[in-house]
């Protein structure tokens, strides 16, 4: 560097160049104007505006979000300048409409009423069905307590057999009042009369009573008792006497109807051992052997046929399988 000395007060000065005689803001006027500055002059130039409500400039505040109005005067339910409250979890944007479910559910409609109708009609037939079954079991419980059931229509006494858990019992007591009480008037009839009824007669009377017993021999437990009901029947007409008229027709319809009763009973025989019943099979046979001796004297023979042979046979199969069953277990020993 160069130094010239010009005085003593200021003996050096620097000599690199002439002396700057412009500032920083001659440089800005100088400089050209960018957006930026240009943007904020227009700021300006809006705030200092004359046709402005106010007469003094405001600060610059950022600009806060419109809030709806909550009281009906135009007063805003939140004060200005704090902070948007979260909505509440019950206020959910709905969503957008599927057209396509709407028109599914649309044309669903109308099967689904017809379902709800039917199952509304179908809960009033099982109310209406359970009224007739109360209904019909207080007219079963009538009727056996009035000792009817002998006499009900067929329809009704196989649901009556069906539906009573007793039902064996019940019909096999009131077909044996019955039989007695007919058996008994007609012997008052007969003697009132002071004459025999015919075989015939008496007979046919006693007759009407195998329907009954056949359907009896089809229950559970009832062969047991149609057993004794078929025996029954052939005793009363053997109590009725007459046996030494020597009536040729009087003996003809009593052998028919022995012969009746042996068809009847083989049934009811057949039956009884296939519901493999313990029962002294060999007290029965006696017994009917000793009145078919007691017939044979008035020439009235045989008697129950058929039920003695299907009964001996039963009896001599069974004798075999026992005797075979205890060969079987306990070999013979040899001493």
């Amino acid at each position: 560097m160069f130094f010239k000395r010009r005085s003593r007060a200021n003996s050096y000065i620097e000599n690199d160049g002439p002396q700057r005689s412009q500032s920083y803001d001659d440089y800005e006027k100088i400089r050209p104007e960018s957006s930026h500055t240009q943007q904020q002059q227009q700021q300006q130039q809006q705030v200092s505006s004359p046709t402005e409500q106010d007469m003094y400039p405001r600060p610059q505040q950022p600009q806060e979000p419109q809030y709806s109005r909550g009281l009906s005067n135009g007063v805003n339910s939140m004060s200005l300048g704090q902070p948007t409250p979260p909505l509440s979890s019950g206020l959910k944007p709905e969503p957008m409409p599927d057209l396509l479910t709407q028109a599914f559910n649309q044309a669903v409609r109308p099967y689904t009423e017809k379902i709800e109708q039917l199952e509304s009609q179908l809960a009033d037939m099982q109310a209406w069905v359970e009224q007739l079954e109360q209904q019909r079991a207080e007219v079963h419980s009538w009727i056996d307590k009035r000792g009817l059931r002998p006499d009900v229509p067929p329809s009704i006494a196989k649901i009556m057999d069906t539906t009573t858990a007793d039902g064996a019992v019940t019909l096999n007591a009131q077909l044996d009042r019955k039989i007695t009480i007919v058996n008994f008037d007609l012997h008052r009839l007969q003697d009132d009369l002071n004459d025999s009824i015919s075989s015939a007669h008496f007979a046919s009377a006693m007759l009407k009573f195998l329907p009954d017993i056949q359907r009896l021999a089809l229950l559970p437990s009832g062969p047991r008792h149609a057993f004794d009901l078929v025996l029954k029947l052939g005793g009363n007409l053997n109590s009725h006497g007459g046996l030494d008229s020597g009536d040729e027709d009087d003996l003809a319809a009593r052998r028919d109807f022995y012969g009746r009763l042996d068809a009847a009973m083989v049934d009811v025989v057949s039956r009884r051992f296939g519901e493999g019943e313990e029962w002294n099979v060999q007290r029965e046979i006696k017994r009917i052997e000793k009145t078919a001796q007691y017939l044979s004297t008035y020439g009235i023979k045989p008697y129950f046929p058929q039920t003695l042979d299907v009964m001996r046979r039963e009896t001599e199969q069974r004798g075999y399988q026992s005797a075979n069953g205890a060969q079987s277990g306990s070999p013979p020993r040899y001493h």
